[in-house]
């Protein structure tokens, strides 16, 4: 029961924080798991700004200043608003876990709760995420010269790969296919290119007889593409064409596969004006990365203290 508890409530915090608790969390031991440590009493072992945390809170690996942190941002956290709302949505998802009503009720009495209480700490855990969200919003955005800095420094994050533009007319033929289907689709395959020689189009082959019903329509157009966006042993093949070029047909360990570029773009770095969106956002990102981490300080140190 203490594992789902522990669980729903990071499950909570990810869902409704969104991308900056996401990163906080991985990127903080402390808010990682701190926040899943919801129950238990034990021995007195650590003050933060006069609350006690008690030995069954640290029943777990995590050191006594991840409590500390955790009850400072429920401190900080206390003049916040949490929607009723929101509150009842998780309450009624987390019933929803234990089957029915009694199940849940008896779970939670066997951990030392009530309905009420577990309440106030969902209460809490959304105060708390609610009053993060804010000190990041905080954050100023980055200026042009910042942007302009940082793009000059990071040019290889914003270099564009070679990209292909594409059509390909597929048999499927997976490594579980039996051997005579393999067989048959291999010979069919073969049959098709000996077609395109003949004169016929790969798009109206494509429309007729591929299999891959995402693109059949479109006369296999792939659009553009890049190694990262298809299978290594396709990409392989693709690659060795130049523009205007039909391959023979080849397997990848999806099927097979007949391949004719239309468009080849070289690799190159993109320039400021078209990485502009791409920069502020990576800025963002590495910003809010700082800020989560000042935070956890932040919380790890302040007003706390251990008991003699």
């Amino acid at each position: 029961m203490m594992g789902q508890l522990r669980l729903f409530f990071l499950i909570v915090a990810a869902s409704f924080s969104g991308v900056f608790c996401s990163e906080l969390l991985c990127r903080s031991t402390a808010f990682r798991d701190a926040a899943g440590r919801l129950c238990g009493r034990g021995h007195l072992v650590a003050l933060a700004a006069g609350h006690g945390i008690y030995e069954s809170d640290l029943a777990g690996e995590e050191p006594a200043a991840d409590l500390v942190a955790l009850e400072n941002l429920r401190r900080a956290a206390r003049q916040e608003r949490a929607d009723v709302k929101e509150v009842d949505r998780q309450l009624t998802l987390m019933r929803a876990q234990f089957g029915n009503n009694q199940t849940f009720l008896g779970e939670l009495q066997a951990n030392g709760l009530s309905e009420a209480s577990l309440r106030e700490r969902v209460v809490n855990q959304l105060r708390s995420l609610q009053w993060l969200e804010q000190q990041i919003t905080a954050e100023k955005a980055a200026t042009e010269q910042e942007c302009k800095a940082y793009y000059e420094s990071h040019r290889a994050l914003f270099t564009q790969p070679v990209r292909f533009r594409a059509a390909h007319l597929f048999l499927a033929a997976p490594a579980e296919t039996p051997p005579e289907v393999v067989q048959s689709k291999r010979e069919l395959i073969d049959a098709l290119a000996l077609r395109l020689s003949n004169g016929e189009t790969l798009p109206q082959l494509a429309a007729e007889a591929s299999e891959d019903e995402a693109t059949k329509s479109r006369g296999g157009d792939l659009g553009f593409f890049s190694a990262a966006r298809v299978p290594s042993d396709f990409f392989t093949e693709v690659e060795k064409l130049a523009a205007g070029e039909r391959g023979k047909p080849f397997r990848s360990h999806l099927g097979f596969h007949i391949v004719e570029v239309a468009e080849v773009r070289p690799t190159r770095v993109l320039p400021f004006e078209e990485a502009r969106g791409e920069v502020v956002l990576a800025l963002a990102k590495e910003r809010r990365a700082l800020i989560a981490e000042r935070l956890a300080d932040m919380l790890s140190n302040s007003s706390s203290a251990r008991p003699n």
